[in-house]
Parts: structure tokens; C-alpha cells; sequence
């Protein structure tokens, strides 16, 4: 199974039903709980997506239900020590697409699933936007 790094702005994009990429992002983790792929996301882009709901007035008990929800589809990933340091001498210009960047590593992910790509050019591991990969995983059939 193929295993999916799924970057901070799809992770907000879904806890905070962002349109118009919530539908797509909605697909994405159908592939996840269809079995086709296996989802995973920093913590880091938790405590972003958690500050961000707060932002759009939501109780402390549905960013609960929701960040729980979230890990029952997509397993959080570490950032640690060696991660913050690895993402300091990742050749990344933007820290914190860095830290993503290591995080996937960590997991040995197949891929990252991102809406900003460009953001990762100084990736090791291939990136894919998600209408890109959304198309991919479309035309793989199912076994």
C-alpha cells in the first residue's frame, strides 16, 4: 500500500472545509479508508489546523472530535529533535515545509500529497499536488 504523506494546507483544507478543495480532499481520504492508500501527516500540521478552527470559532470539544476523527483516517507523524535538525540542513528555503519534508521521511512516505508543490523543490521524495494525484490513483486499479 502505498504510503502517503499528506501535507499541513490538506490537512487544514479538511478540518476546516476550506473550498474549493475540500471535495478533492474529501476523495483523498476515501482512497485512505478504501484501503488504497495509507494516510500520514506531521503533529506538527495539527496544532496548525487546531489554532486555525479556534480562528473560525469552533468549540474545544468539536476541534477535539475533529482532530480525533482525523487520526482515526491519517497516523501522525514525529517532529523531533532529529527532524528540526534535519529540516535545518534540508536545503529548504521555508522551515516549515522542511519540517513536513523530514517528517515523511521518518515514515519513509512514497510520496507527499500538497496543494503547493513548488514549495518543495528541494524534495527526496516525489511530490504531487492533489487534483495530480487524485488523477493518478484514479487510473490504478483496484486489486
Amino acid at each position: 500500500m502505498k504510503r502517503v504523506f499528506v501535507d499541513a494546507n490538506i490537512i487544514i483544507d479538511l478540518l476546516c472545509e476550506r473550498y474549493p478543495w475540500f471535495p478533492d480532499v474529501l476523495r483523498l481520504f476515501s482512497m485512505g479508508d478504501l484501503g488504497q492508500i495509507k494516510l500520514y501527516c506531521s503533529s506538527l500540521s495539527l496544532g496548525t489546523a487546531s489554532y486555525l478552527m479556534e480562528t473560525r470559532k469552533m468549540t474545544s470539544q468539536e476541534i477535539f472530535e475533529n482532530i480525533d476523527l482525523l487520526c482515526q483516517m491519517c497516523t501522525p507523524t514525529t517532529v523531533d529533535a532529529a527532524v528540526v535538525k534535519n529540516a535545518l540542513e534540508s536545503g529548504f528555503t521555508d522551515f516549515e515545509d522542511a519540517l513536513q519534508h523530514c517528517s515523511a521521511q521518518t515514515i519513509n512516505a512514497d510520496c507527499i500529497v500538497t496543494r503547493n508543490s513548488k514549495d518543495f523543490s528541494a524534495s527526496e521524495i516525489p511530490v504531487y499536488e492533489l487534483e495530480e494525484f487524485i488523477a493518478l490513483m484514479e487510473k490504478v486499479p483496484m486489486i
